[in-house]
Formats: structure tokens, C-alpha cells, sequence
């Protein structure tokens, strides 16, 4: 994992940096981390492959607020979360899409539980390709921009943003296949993105457009699933 940690107090920055460390060992992980004590540098530097920036909201001239917007301009992807210690900001941090707020001062349970959090969000953005045999031929299709996935006999049909694939295949194999994706079936029918669900209402559901139906049986869980999901728990 890449994380950017964006703040112009060097105290925050080496607390911050101290329990990263300490996070990597305790889960055997990686993470590369970049300081920034300067937003224009943050920006000026910025590459597209942090999977994570932790962002002071109170810095002189370019305020945090401010350097998100500029951010979301070059990368809407990477998973944003603020640092602050007045929580009235959280309102700020909708329109640039943060995920969450670090209040200050820090502790270090407090930071874990963010951090796994954010972690759960940089998963959703993991992509992965799916090789479709079609009549027509090879499509080369990435998980992320499935909508839901139909069954016709022995046939399935990719619903996704570019258009309709039908391949020989088989439901049960795709469903374990994709269950680190975020896909939950509604139905015996569907296997659904929980990313492109639009509405819930009664038995129906709207995905890309689609109105599909959930079973009395799939309903409770489909429901659990889809509150996790927005809640950033699944």
C-alpha cells in the first residue's frame, strides 16, 4: 500500500509515521509513505498510485478543503481522509468524497480502526479482468465495470457500462469467483455490483438502469450486504 500523509505540523507527521510502522508490523503488511509538510509540494509531486492520503484540514495558505478539490481533480480514485481536531469540517469533506475524519489528538486504537476502514475502501478499488469467450470473440472485461450478472439456462449474460456479453458459464463458479468484489445475488437470476445499485423499493431493484427482482428469501441478506457495503464495512 502507498499512503501520502499531507500536514504541516512535523509532531502529527512522526506520530503518524510512528504508527504506521507499527500497524505494518503487527499485520505484516507494507506500506511506502510519503510526507508532505507543504500542500503545493503534495500536489505538485502528486502521482497517481497512493492508494491512501491523510490530510491536514488546518494549514496556512492552501488549506486542507482546498487541496482536495485540487486533488479530486487528477485522481477522483485514491481513498481520502482527513486529520483534524474540529470535527465541524466532516461537512467540508462530502464534496471531496473523504471517507472519514481523524481527530486529533491521535491515538493509536482510534488510528487502527481508520485505517482498517480505509483499507476496506482501497479493496473496493482493486480491479480485476475477466476473460469472455463470446461469439463474437475474446472480451477482455474488467470486474469493476460489470453491473450484474444474469443466468439464462446454461448461458450467462454480463450486463456492464460498455454493453450485453452472453457466454457459456455457470452462476454458482462466477458468484465464489467474484465474492471479494462486492457482488451478492438477489435472486436465483442475479448476481448484482453493489456499486451499481441505484434504488431498493419493496421486492424491486434498480442496477444500471434495470429494474431486477429480489427473492423473499435473498432479501434480508441482499439488504445486510448493501447497508455493509455503503457503510464501508464490507
Amino acid at each position: 500500500m502507498k499512503l501520502a500523509v499531507v500536514d504541516d505540523e512535523k509532531k502529527t507527521t512522526d506520530l503518524l509515521d510512528g504508527y504506521i510502522k507499527r500497524f505494518e508490523k503487527e499485520n505484516n503488511l507494507t506500506i511506502n509513505v510519503s510526507v508532505f509538510h507543504n500542500p503545493n509540494d503534495f500536489l505538485t509531486n502528486y502521482s497517481r498510485d497512493y492508494d491512501l492520503v491523510l490530510m491536514d484540514i488546518e494549514m496556512p495558505g492552501l488549506n486542507g478543503i482546498e487541496t482536495a478539490r485540487e486533488l479530486r481533480r487528477m485522481d477522483g480514485r485514491v481513498v481520502l481522509m482527513f486529520i483534524t481536531n474540529m470535527a465541524q469540517y466532516a461537512i467540508s469533506g462530502y464534496e471531496v468524497e473523504a471517507i472519514d475524519f481523524v481527530i486529533k489528538p491521535i491515538s493509536y486504537p482510534d488510528f487502527v480502526l481508520k485505517i482498517q476502514k480505509a483499507m476496506r475502501y482501497i479493496t473496493r478499488n482493486q480491479d480485476k479482468k475477466l476473460t469472455l469467450n463470446t461469439g463474437e470473440g475474446v472480451v477482455y472485461l474488467h470486474v469493476s465495470d460489470i453491473c450484474y450478472i444474469e443466468v439464462m439456462r446454461h448461458y450467462l449474460v454480463y450486463h456492464t457500462t460498455n454493453g450485453n456479453y452472453t457466454v457459456r458459464g455457470v452462476m454458482k463458479e462466477m458468484e465464489e469467483s467474484l465474492s471479494n468484489y462486492h457482488f451478492v445475488r438477489s435472486n436465483h437470476c442475479y448476481l448484482v455490483n453493489l456499486k451499481y445499485v441505484e434504488s431498493i423499493n419493496g421486492s424491486i431493484l434498480k442496477v444500471g438502469g434495470d429494474d431486477l427482482q429480489i427473492s423473499r428469501n435473498k432479501k434480508n441478506e441482499f439488504l445486510t450486504e448493501f447497508t455493509r457495503y455503503v457503510g464501508g464495512i464490507r
